[in-house]
């Protein structure tokens, strides 16, 4: 019946014909939506990376937030119990207020010094930042002790200090308390941002870095579902252009040729999404050397009877006997120093820092003491608060304060676990903190392995004269080459390669397909390249 009204098939409408007809229509339309739909996951991926990934807050814009006052209770490591009275913004409103990333993401906060919170191998997330205490206290940036500003560096503890309460009154939570607050890290990092040096913010100003900037809700996810949907109906409109255009083979002229360009412009688009995701971040620098315990108890070792003095008040004087190896034996014995290092670093896993330079590290001091990396005090292991390692920098002058001695505690540095020899050469990575096995330390930077030293050559000794053999030794050493393969020319090998290809016509198929072979299962992988080559060399 519909074959009579319509006519003869040759007399049809030209609207169910290829050219200009339904098919056609519907397969620009669901590539338009499927390049609609690839735009729209790139864009929510950019907006969920939040910009730039750093957003600068000065003291006067955190004052002028939301406050919230209340005493908090302490305890430290040395069990002393204080209560202070606290004015700042709360740390959850303030991350979330500058669009930071999911509750589950990791948060870590630095001061000026390089100390920073929580400590290695801990995890503190934003959605903790909004816990709640008994008596209603959370974590603060505080900007006000007592009714008085926090001072700044050297002398105070501001001009922003984070402050977190105690959940339970034996918890000793003032090892958390972060002072001259700098930087505030939000984990993960968007591809290619560093973490900036807290040394370098100007005082007076916080900077939060990573996952913020005030990104789309739930953007990476939308991101996935918006491309997923995308990608499959790229495939739907490259499968049904490749079956119609076999059915219209013999008709080339009324082939369309706009699917193919938007195809193409629509895998760009794949491209720059996948590729950068899938670019290998940088790896610890191969010339890093891990020295073990035991390899750093079997280097030369130095004992001696060290003086301790405080910096502030009250100035406490302390002695004790320590055992380490020299860290001049460490960087010029088991390693060998550059000609031009000039000073080195010395890191802890708190993120404390000490810096020396090579003179200091080589230098003997009174009483021929030497700078050494402890690993025993009073012939005991340091405890786990001060080792395994421990950084031990005589006095240059001996004795209390009111007899004229220097305070060398600050470079006495706890929990040391790598040295840095500067200047690092370029492209070198520091290794980090939780990579380096608990009771090691890595060395590197202006260092090398030490040159092997010569062995003495071995005293010849007289041997039995053999009986003459037949010239078989020549005969093997003519055949040994015979048996090992040639080299082959480097053309040879390229035209093997592009054989192996199809031919130089169809690389630019197998590269069109690259950026989805990184996301297809292995079966559309195949089908992907299969239609793409198809297309291709038609």
């Amino acid at each position: 019946m519909d074959e009579d009204r319509q006519g003869p098939a040759g007399n049809r409408p030209a609207s169910r014909d290829w050219k200009g007809g339904r098919t056609v229509r519907h397969l620009r339309l669901l590539l338009f939506i499927a390049i609609l739909l690839l735009l729209v996951s790139v864009g929510l991926f950019v907006t969920s990376l939040g910009g730039s990934g750093k957003v600068v807050l000065t003291v006067g814009s955190i004052k002028g937030m939301q406050s919230a006052k209340g005493t908090y209770r302490s305890i430290n490591r040395f069990k002393t119990i204080q209560n202070t009275r606290y004015e700042g913004v709360p740390a959850g409103e303030l991350l979330s207020s500058v669009g930071a990333g999911s509750g589950s993401d990791s948060v870590k906060l630095i001061g000026s010094d390089g100390y920073f919170w929580p400590p290695v191998g801990k995890i503190l997330t934003v959605g903790q930042l909004t816990r709640k205490n008994k008596q209603g206290l959370q974590p603060i940036l505080a900007y006000d002790m007592g009714g008085k500003a926090l001072d700044p560096e050297p002398d105070g503890t501001g001009p922003v200090r984070y402050v977190a309460p105690q959940y339970q009154v034996t918890d000793m939570n003032k090892p958390s308390w972060v002072s001259n607050l700098r930087v505030i890290e939000v984990r993960p990092f968007p591809k290619g941002l560093k973490a900036p040096d807290p040394k370098k913010v100007p005082t007076g100003q916080v900077w939060i870095v990573g996952d913020v900037g005030n990104g789309v809700p739930g953007g990476r996810i939308g991101g996935y579902v918006a491309g997923g949907l995308g990608l499959a109906l790229l495939l739907l409109v490259i499968g049904m252009y490749y079956v119609q255009r076999r059915r219209r083979a013999g008709d080339a002229a009324t082939t369309p040729q706009v699917p193919t360009v938007a195809m193409l412009v629509a895998l760009i688009l794949i491209a720059g999404l996948v590729l950068p995701l899938s670019i290998p971040e940088r790896s610890m620098a191969a010339t890093t050397k891990v020295f073990s315990m035991a390899e750093l108890k079997a280097m030369p070792s130095f004992s001696g009877h060290y003086t301790f003095l405080k910096q502030l008040a009250p100035y406490t004087y302390y002695e004790a006997d320590y055992k380490g190896v020299p860290l001049s034996t460490l960087l010029e014995q088991s390693l060998t120093l550059d000609a031009g290092a000039s000073a080195v670093k010395l890191k802890a896993r708190d993120g404390y820092v000490v810096s020396l330079t090579i003179d200091q590290v080589r230098a003997t001091y009174p009483n021929g003491l030497k700078v050494i990396l402890a690993y025993e005090k009073s012939g005991q292991a340091l405890s786990s608060d001060e080792g395994p390692l421990r950084l031990i920098v005589p006095q240059n002058h001996p004795g209390k304060r009111d007899a004229g001695g220097d305070a060398n505690t600050p470079n006495c540095e706890r929990m040391v676990c790598s040295v840095e020899v500067s200047p690092v050469p370029s492209g070198m990575q520091a290794p980090s903190a939780s990579s380096i096995p608990d009771g090691s330390c890595a060395v590197y930077g202006a260092v090398s392995a030490p040159a092997p030293a010569p062995q003495p050559a071995p005293t010849p000794t007289p041997q039995p004269v053999a009986p003459a053999q037949p010239q078989q030794p020549a005969a093997q050493a003519a055949t040994a080459p015979a048996s090992q393969p040639q080299a082959q020319p480097a053309a040879d090998v390229k035209s093997q390669v592009l054989t192996a290809l199809g031919g130089p016509g169809h690389l630019a198929a197998y590269g069109g397909a690259l950026p989805l072979t990184l996301v297809l299962p292995a079966p559309l992988r195949g089908a992907m390249c299969w239609l793409l080559h198809s297309v291709e060399t038609k």
